[in-house]
Parts: C-alpha cells; sequence; structure tokens
C-alpha cells in the first residue's frame, strides 16, 4: 500500500490532470516461482503377487500404492518445508521450488530473485534458540509483522519439536538466575488434586499482535525452526494433481509412477515470520 497521509485537501479545487492523480499500484511487482516434480516409481515382483502372503496384507501392490501415496505427501511437506532455492531443470538438475525456509528470509533466495521492496524485514525473524525464545521475543517477532500488514491475524506456525516444547515452557517452566547463583527451574500448577490427568501444553499463543496456531512438523529444517504463516498469502498450487499411472509389466512385476507436479505460491512474504536459530 502507499503511504498515509494526514494533509488534507483544499476545499473547491479541481483536480489537475497532469499531475494530482496517483499510481496507487506502482509499488507492485512481479514474484515468481518453479513448479517441482514429485514422483515416486513402485514395482511388486511377480513372487509378492502370485505365491508370498503377508499377514494382514491382501493386495501386495495396493498396499504398496497406498504406501507411496503416503510418502508422496510428505515429500511435498518436506520440500515446502525446506531451505531450497528455486532451481530450473537443464537436463541434469531438476527443477526445485523456493521453499518457506528461503521465501521467509531477508534475501529471498536468488532463483527467480524477490525484489528487495518485499523480502522478510529483519525484525520478523527471530534468531534465538528455543531455550532463549521468551514471550517478548515472540511478541517482537507478531509487532513486526503487524508494522508491515496493519492487520491483526490469526497466524498457523508450523515449529519443529524442539520449538514447540519451547512453547510449552513459556507457561509452565520459569527460569531464575541472580548474579552469582542458579536456580533451579520450578512450576506453578492451579488445578484440582482430585484431577488424575496431567495437561502440559500449548497448542495456541496469543499475542497483542497476533495469534499463533501452532503445528508441529517432523519435516522442518531443524527441531527448533518455525513459521509463522498467513495462509491467505499461501498457496501450493498443482500443474498436475498427485495421481497413479500403470507402467508397463516387462517381467519384473506389476509396476505404478505416482507423480505430481505443484508449486510453492507465495504472495507477500511482508506479511510472514519465522523462528530460525542462528
Amino acid at each position: 500500500m502507499p503511504a498515509a497521509v494526514s494533509t488534507g485537501s483544499v476545499d473547491g479545487v479541481d483536480v489537475v490532470y497532469a499531475s494530482d492523480f496517483e499510481n496507487l499500484n506502482s509499488g507492485r511487482k512481479i514474484l515468481s516461482n518453479y513448479v517441482q516434480v514429485f514422483q515416486r516409481p513402485i514395482r511388486v515382483s511377480p513372487l509378492s503377487v502370485d505365491v508370498s502372503i503377508v499377514a494382514g496384507i491382501t493386495n501386495e501392490l495396493a498396499n504398496m500404492t497406498a504406501k507411496g501415496v503416503r510418502l508422496l505427501k510428505r515429500d511435498i511437506e518436506k520440500s515446502i518445508c525446506s531451505d531450497n532455492d528455486g532451481q530450473a531443470d537443464n537436463g541434469t538438475l531438476p527443477y526445485l521450488t523456493k521453499a518457506l525456509g528461503t521465501w521467509i528470509s531477508t534475501t529471498g533466495g536468488s532463483e527467480p530473485a524477490v525484489d528487495s521492496d518485499y523480502r522478510t524485514p529483519t525484525a520478523s525473524i527471530s534468531t534465538a534458540s528455543a531455550a532463549n525464545t521468551t514471550e517478548t521475543v515472540v511478541q517482537d517477532v507478531l509487532t513486526s509483522i503487524y508494522g508491515e500488514t496493519g492487520k491483526y491475524r490469526t497466524f498457523d506456525c508450523v515449529v519443529g519439536t524442539t520449538m514447540k516444547r519451547a512453547f510449552t515452557n513459556l507457561v509452565f517452566t520459569t527460569a531464575s538466575t541472580g548474579d552469582t547463583d542458579n536456580y533451579s527451574s520450578f512450576r506453578s500448577f492451579d488445578r484440582d488434586a482430585s484431577d488424575k490427568e496431567y495437561h502440559s501444553a500449548v497448542d495456541i499463543f496469543s499475542g497483542d499482535f497476533g495469534k499463533l496456531r501452532l503445528h508441529p512438523s517432523a519435516f522442518m529444517p531443524a527441531a527448533d525452526d518455525g513459521y509463522i504463516l498467513d495462509m491467505e498469502l499461501l498457496e501450493l498450487r498443482y500443474s498436475s494433481q498427485p495421481e497413479v499411472t500403470t507402467l508397463p509389466d516387462l517381467g519384473g512385476g506389476p509396476a505404478r509412477l505416482l507423480k505430481g507436479v505443484a508449486g510453492l505460491v507465495c504472495k507477500n512474504p511482508l506479511g510472514l515470520g519465522a523462528f530460525r536459530p542462528a
């Protein structure tokens, strides 16, 4: 958006066509990315179809196909959550889609390059370790994102396992240190003594300038990483939906190709944030 003004306009003065009209889209830039081919070829031997019997599996080919589809989804999640920069297919190296770890950075990667006006600002990316991620650290990141968008949003925050536990520790653990003495961490609880269920988890963080819904992922670049995502600014766009294609059986057994083509669309990295310990 163009900068807001508070100067007012003189009453009764006509608009000057040569100079008064503004192009409100003058700051618009193109953000580009590549698609990526995700595929898994599978095959089962003739004996596994005609002779061997595995307990609980009535059809080995159908079982492997279903497993392959799940694995393809995991491949997509791992690629999207990675630090991959975009990469063009040159006949030797494949297309790679620019991933979240590169979109949400101060450089934006180089292939394709992200215009400097749209790169995620430093203040929206915390470099504190999971152990040093305090309430102030999280609030500072949300404050920075609000400064870019001017909107209080509910974000989906995809986090590694260590960072997920760090959010829980914000509530349940208090570490105390002195100038010369260190004290053990302690926890305080307010619960019914007859309650036999123990709760120790934080799934939503609500701050002054936004709310985080925490989603742990096993496919983050590191266990103490996290991405703050406005899903209105992101899209996984498919050129080809994942599908199963039957390949010829040349004697080695029935084969299938599981394949999909997709690219990550990021509409504006300014509205995103991250926890990326240095």
